[in-house]
């Protein structure tokens, strides 16, 4: 039998993970404003995993990827049963799957980013899986928010978490669309494309973490397991 207090402890760790994509944001903003020649308003996030400091964006990637998928695994014990218990928690690893993918698949350099480099004359084969995973991955991310507020609103979580879950799950394909508006694929360069992405995993990473905090607020803590096994020892 599974120790309650080790459950809860396991359960409570695996949902602060979600508070990793907003992290993530946060790493990016500060790599943005420390790299020469990185304008955030006007290039990719991705864009940081290209030179000699690169690997802090690819192991922001990865290590995101991984906590969320962890959080994932949170979420579905946390969820119990119910709409979206099943679906929520799997496009949640499929999120973090697709981080992990685009951490490991590294995009081409863009014209003007890192200083000195040439982008190739035609994208590489990982550049290409960089930027198809995109699309799955932000779809996964929609999907998710989507779903959590058709929960919400199923079981009358209250009106201000719906309505906010609702404006992520807007917002967050919306800004990201008018990101690749902005964005020219013929000469690789683009006004505001940075921005508008930024608006875009602000708007769906900071949900992520008030939906991580609200979990956690539900979870049971460990010392409340352990008060129960006490009880429960007390009647034998």
């Amino acid at each position: 039998m599974v120790d309650d207090v080790g459950a809860a402890r396991r359960q409570r760790w695996l949902l602060a993970c979600g508070f990793a994509p907003l992290l993530f944001l946060v790493v990016i903003l500060v790599q943005g404003a420390l790299r020469p020649g990185y304008d955030a308003i006007n290039r990719w996030g991705s864009e940081l995993s290209n030179g000699d400091w690169g690997w802090v964006q690819i192991a922001n990637f990865v290590i995101t990827g991984v906590l969320t998928i962890a959080f994932a695994v949170g979420v579905r014990t946390a969820l119990h049963d119910g709409p979206g218990s099943k679906v929520i928690p799997w496009l949640t690893g499929v999120l973090g799957a697709g981080l992990i993918v685009a951490g490991v698949f590294v995009t081409d350099p863009n014209p003007g980013f890192p200083l000195g480099s040439t982008p190739p004359t035609e994208p590489t084969i990982h550049s290409w899986i960089h930027n198809l995973n995109l699309f799955p991955t932000w779809a996964a991310l929609t999907a998710a928010i989507l779903c959590t507020a058709y929960r919400a609103i199923l079981r009358r979580e209250g009106l201000a978490w719906i309505l906010l879950t609702v404006a992520a799950g807007i917002l967050t394909p919306a800004t990201m669309y008018v990101a690749a508006q902005h964005f020219d694929m013929d000469t690789l360069t683009g006004t505001g494309h940075g921005l508008w992405q930024r608006i875009s995993q602000a708007a769906a990473f900071g949900w992520y973490a008030v939906y991580a905090a609200r979990l956690l607020r539900a979870a049971p803590a460990a010392d409340t397991a352990t008060t129960g096994q006490q009880a429960n020892a007390s009647t034998k």
